[in-house]
């Protein structure tokens, strides 16, 4: 049952990205991804930062108070590498995507996983990174390697919908 909700959620979910960007869609995937995967820390509440401004902070904010997994979810925003902290999903803003390097070192050996907007950068040390395919669905690479360092586990099934993983 949980995978054919995940597959419900990619392909009618990302469908309706359209051709202007749906930041709802984008954070019905933070969402999922963050239900289908853990974390070895037991913290009580179930933080997510948001790095820069965009329109899914909001969408994202509409989660606070909620529960994942038995946890409180608390969603904030930041526009400073320094005000990180230790949360579980860091989510990269396109517009602040040029420090994701900076976002790297910045919570390496922290289990955190980083979530970003703009296509690739999995491949520079994000966990996830989105993708808008050619008919304007949407999409996400996964970087299990780096997921693995951070010691954060994620779902068999939703590594199999990923576009790329590596």
């Amino acid at each position: 049952m949980r995978i054919f909700c995940l597959l419900i959620f990619l392909f009618v979910g990302s469908s309706a990205f359209a051709q202007t960007t749906n930041y709802q869609v984008y954070a019905l995937f933070v969402v999922n991804i963050a239900k289908y995967s853990s974390w070895p820390t037991a913290a009580s509440d179930f933080q997510i930062t948001v790095f820069g401004k965009t329109k899914a902070y909001e969408e994202l904010l509409k989660q606070s108070g909620k529960n994942f997994n038995g946890k409180l979810v608390k969603v904030n925003q930041i526009d400073d590498v320094s005000s990180i902290g230790t949360p579980h999903i860091l989510y990269v803003a396109d517009s602040k995507s040029s420090q994701v390097d900076d976002l790297i070192k910045a919570t390496q050996g922290k289990s955190v996983m980083i979530i970003t907007e703009r296509e690739g950068l999995f491949k520079k040390g994000a966990g996830f990174s989105f993708v808008v395919m050619e008919n304007n669905t949407l999409r996400y690479d996964i970087n299990h390697t780096e997921l693995e360092k951070r010691q954060i586990k994620i779902s068999k099934s939703l590594s199999s919908l990923a576009n790329q993983t590596l």
